[in-house]
């Protein structure tokens, strides 16, 4: 169970431990049957007939409503050869006692339902290249649709920062990219790989005349995130620049994809994108595959191994059932 489900049970049990607590005394032997037994009563106005409801017999009931007037030291019915009548003090015990028993109920259903996943909560990263994936949007709509009473949220942050937060607890699970092999305190399912492709503005030359291959590039500027943004993803392109021979001036442009195409729209020069980002370049913006440009961006949902939250759980069943 997660912590913020963990924080959730605790804050009920605090609130039915503070209503609880003017019944219970240093013996302790106050029990919810006694409860039971006096609403019966007072709501019967006699024993006889609370005793065939609760299907008990009547010096049973009357011994344990007995024990409760004496443990909590307060006469909650008046007995008399006509019947029973409830005391001042005695009616105050009752709307309290209802109250009491509607809390343990309602807290018994919340903790089934965070048991079950059906309640609690799901923070969820996303990466910005990717946040409007299908494989995405499809995976969180199914699981609201399963999953209403869940407290949702999505957070789109770079792949590092998730890394960070889940190891923080700050979130329950993230889409990320390039995941360094050494991370072994995580879970993950892959989701989906993309082809890496170089974007240009439609004003460029190479808008007009396709490449065949990297080198074709010698020269141009290209814009790209900083190494400590994603290092894995980071060292594949600049290897793979290596091996094609292109000598480029790559200079730090924006700190994801979205910024990086905003100068390439402003005419300023190239970046590299996975295929994905057809769907929401500029219009001025063109993509073009190079034959020797052989990255492939892997995409994975990642959560810590630890991480035994229901609802979480309920999320990557929803993932495996649409990978």
């Amino acid at each position: 169970m997660g912590w913020s489900e963990t924080l959730i049970l605790a804050c009920y049990a605090v609130q039915f431990y503070i209503r609880i607590t003017f019944i219970t005394y240093r013996h302790n032997t106050v029990e919810l049957r006694h409860l039971r037994y006096f609403i019966a009563v007072a709501e019967a106005e006699g024993f006889a007939r609370a005793a065939d409801r609760l299907h008990v017999t009547q010096p049973a009931l009357s011994r344990q409503v007995r024990e409760l007037e004496e443990e909590l030291q307060v006469k909650l019915l008046h007995r008399s050869k006509r019947g029973v009548t409830v005391t001042a003090a005695g009616r105050a015990f009752l709307d309290d006692a209802h109250r009491l028993l509607l809390d343990l109920e309602r807290a018994n259903l919340r903790a089934r339902g965070i048991q079950s996943g059906k309640l609690g909560t799901l923070t969820i990263g996303l990466t910005d290249p990717f946040s409007w994936h299908r494989a995405v949007t499809e995976s969180i709509r199914t699981f609201r649709r399963a999953n209403p009473d869940v407290a949702l949220s999505v957070i789109v942050m770079n792949s590092r920062d998730q890394l960070v937060a889940l190891r923080e607890g700050r979130l329950s699970g993230g889409f990320l990219l390039s995941r360094p092999a050494d991370e072994r305190n995580f879970e993950a399912i892959k989701v989906l790989a993309d082809r890496i492709m170089v974007a240009v503005s439609k004003t460029s030359r190479f808008a007009r005349q396709r490449p065949n291959c990297l080198a074709d590039f010698a020269g141009e500027t290209f814009f790209w995130f900083p190494r400590g943004v994603n290092p894995v993803y980071y060292d594949d392109i600049i290897r793979a620049c290596r091996r094609g021979k292109l000598e480029a001036n790559i200079f730090e442009g924006g700190l994801n994809d979205t910024a990086n195409l905003s100068l390439v729209a402003a005419g300023l020069g190239c970046t590299f994108v996975p295929s994905e980002a057809r769907r929401r370049k500029p219009q001025n913006v063109v993509l073009l595959p190079v034959e020797d440009l052989n990255v492939e961006l892997t995409m994975e949902f990642v959560w810590r191994a630890e991480n035994c939250s229901p609802a979480l759980g309920n999320f990557i069943k929803v993932l495996e059932a649409n990978t």
